[in-house]
């Protein structure tokens, strides 16, 4: 389009014309395309969200997705925070963490079963979850505030049916287009957190193990992968929900991010079992069977 401005100097009017260049991006995605992808939730792929989508518009699409996922499911129990490590922001081409919401029918119960096919290219993600005690969190501006504010940290494990097909490209604003791809998750019991910086230390230097139903370890990390110490996932949501204008109640589940890698389910027969180590309280774990 064009622009007109007008110059005034003495008798003069000059007349400048500009040109303004509007973004042939993408933009957030119509009501129309965010019902057609909440429809094949999660066994189809799905199609309509462009590459170039901005963050910005992921989010504007996720609230339009996640508006109808709540029709269906209830109202949000917890949030979920993705790209919570270096190597996964470069792989997604996203510069900082991102957030999605979860449901309570997301949930299986620990030990539960799933079919391996429950969604469209299906995989297992070990995780971390914690529980906010009260709103005070709010105020956190160190881990250990944030410490006060939780009651519990669980063994945690995502079942993502990703949805896209293998020949589209995965981005971090196409994924929190559909709220981070959470699908289906296991959780199990809690270990008591305590506002102590001996606590604050432990929970960082975390171990994780992730085995399969004969032992084998397929996988083990540091729960410092997660922004160095899984209590800053929690802080950075805290920054970034006050900015929105938004406040975490006490009840919340928080999924901190994937420890390390995601496994596709490529059989079924399987048990997955997801272990932390090094708490004050001890070891706890999860385990999902996959048919």
């Amino acid at each position: 389009m064009f622009v007109l401005f007008r110059l005034f100097q003495g008798s003069t009017i000059a007349i400048i014309t500009m040109f303004v260049v509007q973004s042939a991006g993408a933009a957030c995605l119509h009501d129309t395309t965010v019902t057609k992808l909440v429809s094949g939730y999660p066994t189809n792929p799905i199609s309509g969200i462009p590459t170039d989508l901005s963050l910005d518009d992921a989010y504007c699409t996720q609230a339009k997705y996640v508006a109808l996922l709540r029709k269906k499911m209830g109202e949000p129990v917890g949030y979920k925070v993705g790209f919570t490590g270096k190597p996964t922001q470069e792989r997604f081409g996203i510069p900082t963490p991102a957030t999605g919401v979860l449901f309570k029918p997301m949930f299986i119960a620990d030990g539960g079963t799933i079919e391996r096919d429950f969604g469209y290219r299906t995989v297992i993600e070990p995780d971390l979850m914690v529980i906010v005690k009260d709103a005070g969190i709010m105020a956190a501006t160190t881990e250990l505030e944030v410490a006060e504010h939780l009651t519990s940290v669980h063994a945690f494990m995502e079942l993502v049916a990703i949805q896209f097909a293998k020949e589209e490209k995965l981005t971090g604003p196409r994924l929190v287009a559909i709220n981070i791809a959470a699908t289906r998750m296991v959780m199990g019991p809690g270990a008591p957190i305590a506002a102590t910086p001996q606590f604050v230390r432990a929970i960082a230097d975390m171990k994780t193990l992730f085995t399969d139903e004969t032992g084998t370890v397929l996988h083990t990390a540091p729960a410092s992968a997660l922004l160095g110490n899984p209590l800053r996932v929690v802080l950075w949501l805290v920054e970034e929900f006050k900015g929105r204008g938004k406040s975490l109640q006490a009840g919340d589940r928080l999924s901190l991010g994937a420890v390390g890698k995601l496994f596709p389910l490529k059989e079924g027969g399987k048990s997955y079992t997801y272990t932390l180590k090094g708490l004050p309280s001890g070891v706890i774990a999860t385990t999902v069977r996959v048919e």
